[in-house]
């Protein structure tokens, strides 16, 4: 199976549920707490993440979860409130990519606001898939196979 497909499969499931769950399952397989905002109205944050014991320690995350296409008002906005919250970086996670003045608010903020496209997210799909929630694992039936490599 390739990525692509994986890329589709998870695109599908996605869109038969809340995009949300995907990324907070995607951080906490990489090692960090998350909370995640409640439906409606969030102010810009869908999930802060972060690492310690005693709370959230560096590198703290305020994470933003787009399905339409991001414009440059959304990295503005990221960007303000990582500041406003002193958190380290800003993920924004989108299956649709962002316009190009949103693509240039990201070139002068990328030490602040990071972009998670599909690529990204399929990459940390098959890195993590073990330790992923049950939850999306039902929707994403994956087997590793491994294969003798012939010269």
């Amino acid at each position: 199976m390739t990525r692509g497909t994986v890329g589709e499969i998870l695109l599908t499931a996605l869109n038969e549920s809340q995009p949300l769950h995907e990324p907070k399952g995607l951080l906490r397989a990489e090692g960090f707490d998350t909370d995640e905002a409640p439906p409606g109205a969030d102010g810009g944050i869908g999930i802060t993440a972060g690492r310690g014991l005693l709370g959230p320690e560096s590198p703290k995350l305020i994470v933003q979860v787009k399905t339409p296409q991001i414009g440059s008002e959304v990295v503005a906005q990221l960007n303000g409130l990582v500041h406003t919250h002193g958190a380290g970086y800003g993920p924004l996670a989108t299956w649709s990519g962002l316009s190009k003045p949103a693509r240039d608010a990201v070139k002068h903020q990328r030490f602040r606001v990071k972009v998670w496209d599909s690529t990204d997210i399929v990459e940390a799909v098959l890195r993590n898939y073990e330790k992923l929630p049950e939850e999306i694992t039902e929707r994403l039936p994956l087997r590793r196979v491994w294969m003798l490599k012939v010269a």
